[in-house]
């Protein structure tokens, strides 16, 4: 379905509401733990692709858990001849990626704050028709299954739906956290890549791992690993 809409709202050639995903209740319906220290139950968790002034929004939840994410973060080699693009140069990059379909960033909101980024990178259509899936979340939703769920709805979207026939996942070897989140999706587990990406200052072995269409369980990677459909 072409996007008949203005610009800014169209992504991957798509009305921006058909790539949002709602889940309503998501720990009363059993898709995330509750808050060990007793708070509410979230209403709603919605997964939407992030269009313009949201960037900054999404970056300032981001840098302001910094000591929480900045181990796990990409970084530049020193001798690399590239250089950081600015804040509105990413902006821009990013609004174009969405409307070319080379590129999709989905911010995570629980009740209409941010808490987390999915992002689908690195994107070739044709012959390859890959990408690669990125993401992080706060640490006061760590271990609350959050990611799962969230990566496990991204995948079944990108590959089931959107027409992407494999998405990696490159996981360092330390970050036990991420490694639960792949194998406990059944994501299929390729090896170690030594040296494989600059994280934090210096080279990084990734644990590799992969979906593609002929591997995506029936009815998707929420539906197998929750046993019911989140979206409703």
């Amino acid at each position: 379905m072409r996007c008949l809409l203005r610009r800014s709202t169209c992504v991957w050639g798509r009305d921006i509401e058909m790539l949002t995903l709602r889940v309503t209740d998501p720990v009363g319906r059993g898709f995330l733990r509750p808050d060990p220290a007793g708070g509410p139950n979230p209403r709603e968790l919605v997964i939407r692709p992030v269009l313009g002034q949201e960037h900054r929004d999404l970056d300032a939840v981001r840098r302001a858990d910094g000591h929480w994410l900045r181990p796990w973060e990409a970084t530049l080699p020193p001798d690399t001849l590239e250089h950081i693009p600015t804040f509105s140069q990413y902006m821009r990059r990013a609004d174009r990626d969405h409307r070319e379909g080379t590129g999709l960033i989905f911010g995570v909101r629980i009740d209409g704050r941010f808490v987390g980024q999915f992002s689908i990178s690195n994107v070739h259509w044709g012959a390859m028709s890959s990408g690669m899936l990125g993401y992080w979340i706060v640490s006061n939703w760590a271990g609350r299954g959050l990611g799962s769920l969230c990566a496990a709805l991204v995948l079944d979207l990108v590959v089931g739906e959107l027409g992407l026939h494999r998405v990696e996942v490159c996981v360092r070897p330390e970050n036990e956290r991420s490694l639960g989140v792949c194998r406990g999706l059944g994501l299929i587990e390729e090896g170690l890549r030594p040296r494989f990406m600059h994280i934090a200052g210096q080279w990084a072995d990734h644990v590799a791992f992969f979906i593609d269409s002929e591997s995506l369980p029936e009815g998707g990677l929420v539906q197998r690993r929750w046993g019911s459909p989140a979206i409703s």
